[in-house]
């Protein structure tokens, strides 16, 4: 059994463009137009999955996954992990790699396709094979330059996917769709702007950092909040999102 070894230096220089359109796991498709910023840093997801009831459960559980471009998880083994790969296994047209750390109390299991991955964090200290790659089991892998298609089991259903890409100057952008969070917006009106309207959300203090608010902007069926980072305020978000042609998550 191969096991492949990372290129610390190949990690620190990845830098693959995504552009402005992003195909979810779930096949709906997300496009951000701006009319000067091509958003071209990699997409992200995090995407939850509500669990079929059981006989012996009296409510739906919940299961999640991330995705990025291919790359990514190489990055969180070398620097977040601090750990190395330790088994991969052919499946589903592309590669499903395990990794630990090294006294073996956390681990990383992935499947890799031709342009991205899907992975899971490990919590259980001394897991085998078989343990870490349950987390993935039930669900249907197809890559596609756009974004990977991820088919749950035909009990399992989509409860929310969070959008992440890095906006260079400005912040990190999450979105979600409006139906999933409506109930979360703010229930008087924003200020508007071409794309729909925008709101200032104060942030816990605990999480807020040197920000203590984010910039919310909804439209018809696309939330986007931004954390000023990098050198970014409120000020240049709201300009950010004030300039946003449209946002739609279809």
């Amino acid at each position: 059994m191969s096991v492949r070894t990372i290129d610390r230096a190949a990690v620190d220089a990845w830098r693959p463009p995504s552009g402005n359109r992003l195909v979810a796991p779930d096949g709906s498709t997300l496009i951000l137009n701006h009319p000067t910023n091509q958003l071209t840093e990699p997409w992200f997801t995090e995407s939850r999955i509500r669990l079929a009831p059981s006989p012996a459960a009296s409510a739906a559980g919940v299961r999640a996954f991330e995705t990025g471009p291919v790359g990514t998880v190489d990055g969180h083994v070398a620097i977040l992990l601090a750990g190395q790969y330790v088994a991969e296994y052919a499946g589903q047209g592309g590669t499903f790699l395990l990794a630990q750390n090294s006294d073996n109390s956390a681990g990383l299991v992935a499947w890799q396709g031709r342009w991205h991955e899907a992975y899971c964090w490990v919590n259980v200290p001394n897991s085998t094979h078989g343990q870490m790659l349950e987390a993935l089991v039930g669900l249907s892998f197809k890559d596609t330059p756009a974004g990977l298609l991820v088919r749950p089991r035909d009990t399992e259903t989509y409860q929310r996917i969070t959008a992440t890409k890095h906006i260079p100057g400005i912040g990190f952008a999450k979105i979600t769709q409006t139906v999933r969070v409506a109930q979360e917006l703010p229930t008087w009106s924003g200020r508007r702007v071409p794309a729909g309207e925008v709101w200032r959300q104060e942030v816990a203090a605990e999480v807020a950092g040197k920000h203590p608010a984010a910039i919310v902007c909804a439209t018809t069926s696309a939330v986007i909040t931004i954390d000023p980072r990098d050198g970014g305020t409120e000020d240049k978000a709201f300009a950010f999102l004030a300039a946003m042609g449209s946002a739609t998550w279809l």
